[in-house]
C-alpha cells in the first residue's frame, strides 16, 4: 500500500472515530430513579392500638396491618370511619353471608346484620373472633331454663355447634342435617339395647316427639308432660306392630275418644268437630300442658290470625292475652256453652280479671260498663284505635250521646272534644264524679289539670268570685259554644245571671254604653279577674282609650284636662246615664263641681260674661285642647279669647 492508500485510510478512521464520538455526546445522561413517597400505615402512626389487637384469635386483615380493608383512612377527620355498613362490609370476604334469602332457616343476628352481636371485629380470646366462649354467648340471647334441667343432653354440655349452625341452615331450627340424622349421628338405634329401651318397639325416628332437645326433669330425657300409656309402657293401647312397621290403631269413633270420653260430642271447634286432635296436640309427649303441640302462644295462631305480630305492629292496641298468645285465659279449647269458645259469657269473662269494682260498681257507673256491655266499646282481640275501641273514640261515644255530637258543629270548641278527646275529661267506665268526669269539679280541679297556669291568679285579691271558686261551668261551656272562649252564651246574657241588679239599672237609662247595647261585658271586663278595679281589663284612662283614642289627640303636645287624664268615671258613667255623653249628671252640673261660675275670677276670664248653663262644651274641649284654656282650635271669627262682646252684648251678668 503506497503512501497516499494510507493516508486515505488513516483519514477514514480518524473521521469514523469523530463519528462515534458526536453520537456518544448526543445521547441523554441516564435519568435518577425517583421513589414514590411511601405512606405510613395506620400500624406505624397507632402502634399502641396495633399491639393491643396482634393478642389471642386476630381478624385477619388485623393481622396484616390492613386497616384499610374495613376503614377509610380519616386524614384530617380524626373519626373512624367505616367503608360500608354491617354487614355489607363483611360479605367481600366471607361471601357465603351474601345468599341467605334461599336457606330453610338463619340466626336471627345474621338476618338483621348484625354480626358484631357475636363477632368481635379485630381480636378475641376465643375462637372465630367469638365475644365469649361458645358455651355462654348463647345464653346472652336464649334463656338457660331449658338447658340446666336435671337431665341435659350432653351436646348441651359441649357445644351448641354440635347439633346447629350458626348462621344458616338447610333445615329448621339452624340443625345441621335433619332431626333424625342428627340422632343417629351418635345414637346406635340397631341394637337390641336401643329396642328394649323403647319397650321392643323398633323406634327409627321421630325422636322429637317424645325427647326434649336439650334437657329435662325426666332422666330419660323425655319432655315434661307424657302421655299417660306411654308413661305406663302401654303402647299398645295405640299401636300395633307389624314387622318393622308401627302403626296407630283406628277402632271405630276414633282413637282419641276411647279414653277422652269427656270431650263434648257437639264440639264447636272445628279440629275436634273433624277428629283432627293432631293439629293442636301431640300423642307422645309434650312440654306443654295439655300436651299441646306447640306453645300455647303459637299453636292458635296456626289457624287464627289474632295476635300475629305482624298485625300487633299495625294496631293501635292489642289485648293483653292476645298479644301474649295467652287464647285459653278467655276460650276454650274444644267446646263452650257460649259463642266462639268463650270460657263464660261477658261480662263475667271480662270480671274475671277486670276488677269489676273498678270498671261497672263504682258510684256513678257509666251505663253500658254496669250493664256489662263491654263489647259494645271495645274489640276483643286488637283494634287500630288505642284501649281496644271498635272505632274511634269519639265515634264510640257519640253512637249514644248524640246530642253532644251537635255541638261539634259550634264556632268555639274545647280541644279536648275537638280533638274527639272525651277520656281527656271523663271517666269512661265510671267513678266518684257527678257526669263520669275523672276529678271532682270542686275548686275547679278538674279544668285546672290542663289550665294550671290560672291556678296563682285563682287567689287573686281581685279574682272573679266564680273564677275564685272554681265554679266554671258558671261562664262556661264544657263542650262548645257559639261564643269565643267557650263562653256558655252571648257575654252580657252570662254575665246578668248574676249581676241582675245592674242589668235592671241599664233598663231605665236613656243613654247606654256601646258595648252594654250589644251585652259585650268582656269589651271592658276580665271574665276570671284583674289587678284593677271592677275587674277592668285595663286602668283608666286607657281602657277607654281602647276604642276612644281622638279624646288624647292633645295630650302629648297641648293641654289635658286633668279629670280625662286621671279616670274617665269622674265625668263619665260606666255602662249608661239620662245624659248624653254618659255623664254623671247634666253638663253644667258636672262642670261646676270643679269650677265656681260665681267666682270674680271665673267672670274675668270670661270677659265679663257669665256663660249659660250647659254651654261649657260648647267653647273648651272637656278632654283637652291645643292650649291651657282647652278651647276648640277651630273658632268663629269674630270670636278670640279676649273679644266675646262683639256678639254678647248685655250678658254681663
Amino acid at each position: 500500500m503506497n503512501l497516499r492508500s494510507r493516508l486515505f485510510l488513516h483519514g477514514v478512521c480518524c473521521l469514523s472515530l469523530g463519528v462515534l464520538m458526536l453520537a456518544a455526546g448526543c445521547v441523554p445522561a441516564p435519568k435518577e430513579e425517583h421513589k414514590a413517597p411511601t405512606r405510613r400505615t395506620c400500624a406505624q402512626c397507632h402502634p399502641d392500638k396495633a399491639a393491643i389487637y396482634q393478642n389471642g384469635v386476630i381478624h385477619q386483615p388485623v393481622k396484616d396491618n390492613n386497616c384499610e380493608v374495613c376503614h377509610h383512612v380519616h386524614g384530617l377527620v380524626p373519626a373512624v370511619v367505616m367503608r360500608q355498613p354491617v354487614p355489607v362490609l363483611c360479605q367481600p370476604c366471607h361471601p357465603a353471608m351474601r345468599d341467605i334469602g334461599g336457606m330453610k332457616s338463619v340466626h336471627s343476628p345474621v338476618a338483621s346484620g348484625k354480626c358484631e352481636s357475636c363477632h368481635e371485629v379485630h381480636n378475641s380470646e376465643y375462637p372465630k373472633l367469638l365475644t365469649a366462649p361458645p358455651k355462654k354467648l348463647c345464653f346472652n340471647c336464649h334463656e338457660q331454663e331449658g338447658f340446666t334441667k336435671a337431665t341435659v343432653h350432653p351436646p348441651v354440655q359441649e357445644d351448641c355447634g354440635t347439633c346447629h349452625a350458626p348462621h344458616t341452615s338447610d333445615y329448621p331450627r339452624l340443625l345441621n342435617m335433619s332431626t333424625d340424622d342428627l340422632c343417629v349421628s351418635c345414637h346406635e338405634i340397631d341394637v337390641p339395647s336401643f329396642t328394649k329401651a323403647h319397650n321392643g318397639y323398633p323406634v327409627t325416628k321421630d325422636c322429637t316427639d317424645c325427647h326434649a332437645h336439650h334437657s329435662s326433669s325426666d332422666p330419660k330425657l323425655l319432655k315434661e308432660i307424657v302421655h299417660q300409656p306411654m308413661r305406663d309402657g302401654d303402647c299398645n293401647e295405640c299401636h300395633q306392630v307389624e314387622g318393622t312397621v308401627i302403626k296407630v290403631r283406628s277402632p271405630e269413633g276414633g282413637l282419641c275418644l276411647v279414653c277422652h270420653e269427656d270431650v263434648p260430642g257437639k264440639a264447636q271447634h272445628e279440629p275436634v268437630k273433624e277428629g283432627d286432635c293432631a293439629a293442636c296436640h301431640t300423642q307422645h309427649a309434650s312440654d306443654y300442658a295439655g300436651m299441646l303441640s306447640q306453645a300455647p302462644t303459637k299453636v292458635c295462631r296456626n289457624c287464627h290470625d289474632q295476635g300475629k305480630k305482624e298485625l300487633i305492629v299495625r294496631s293501635g292496641s292489642v289485648h293483653r292475652p292476645a298479644e301474649r298468645g295467652e287464647c285459653l285465659s278467655c276460650h276454650n279449647g274444644h267446646a263452650s256453652a257460649g259463642s266462639a269458645l268463650l270460657k263464660n259469657g261477658p261480662p263475667d269473662l271480662c270480671f274475671s280479671c277486670h276488677d269489676r269494682k273498678t270498671y261497672a260498681d263504682t258510684l256513678q257507673s257509666h251505663v253500658p260498663a254496669k250493664e256489662g256491655r263491654c263489647l259494645e266499646c271495645h274489640a276483643s282481640h286488637q283494634s287500630a284505635e288505642k284501649r281496644l275501641l271498635v272505632r274511634a273514640e269519639a265515634s264510640v261515644c257519640f253512637s249514644c250521646h248524640r246530642q253532644t255530637r251537635v255541638e261539634k258543629g259550634l264556632l268555639s270548641q274545647h280541644k279536648p272534644f275537638a280533638n274527639g278527646e272525651c277520656t281527656s275529661c271523663h271517666a269512661p267506665h265510671g267513678g266518684d264524679n257527678a257526669r263520669l268526669l275523672k276529678t271532682s269539679m270542686n275548686q275547679g280541679k278538674l279544668c285546672l289539670t290542663c289550665h294550671e297556669k290560672l291556678v296563682g291568679k285563682m287567689a287573686d285579691e281581685n279574682a272573679h268570685p266564680p273564677f275564685a271558686e272554681g265554679e266554671c261551668f258558671l261562664c262556661h261551656g264544657p263542650h262548645g259554644t257559639d261564643q269565643l272562649n267557650l263562653i256558655k252564651g252571648q257575654p252580657g246574657q252570662v254575665c246578668f245571671a248574676c249581676h241582675e241588679d245592674i242589668q235592671s239599672g241599664i233598663g231605665r237609662y236613656r243613654v247606654k254604653h256601646e258595648p252594654v247595647v250589644k251585652k259585650q261585658c268582656d269589651a271592658c271586663h276580665s271574665g276570671h279577674g284583674s289587678a284593677h278595679s271592677s275587674n277592668l281589663k285595663k286602668n283608666q284612662p286607657t281602657l277607654c282609650l281602647t276604642c276612644h283614642g281622638e279624646v288624647a289627640k292633645y295630650w302629648r303636645d297641648g293641654a289635658l284636662h286633668p279629670p280625662a287624664a286621671e279616670d274617665c268615671t269622674t265625668c263619665h258613667r260606666a255602662h249608661g246615664s239620662d245624659y248624653d255623653a254618659l255623664t254623671q249628671v247634666s253638663v253644667a252640673e258636672l262642670c261646676a263641681q270643679c269650677h265656681e261660675q260665681g267666682e270674680e275670677s271665673f267672670i274675668n276670664a270670661h270677659q265679663g260674661i257669665k256663660p249659660g248653663p250647659e254651654t261649657c262644651v260648647t267653647c273648651h274641649d272637656p278632654h283637652g285642647g291645643p292650649e291651657k284654656n282647652l278651647l276648640y282650635p277651630v273658632s268663629h271669627t269674630p270670636f278670640s279669647p279676649t273679644n266675646c262682646k262683639d256678639c254678647h252684648e248685655g250678658r254681663d251678668q
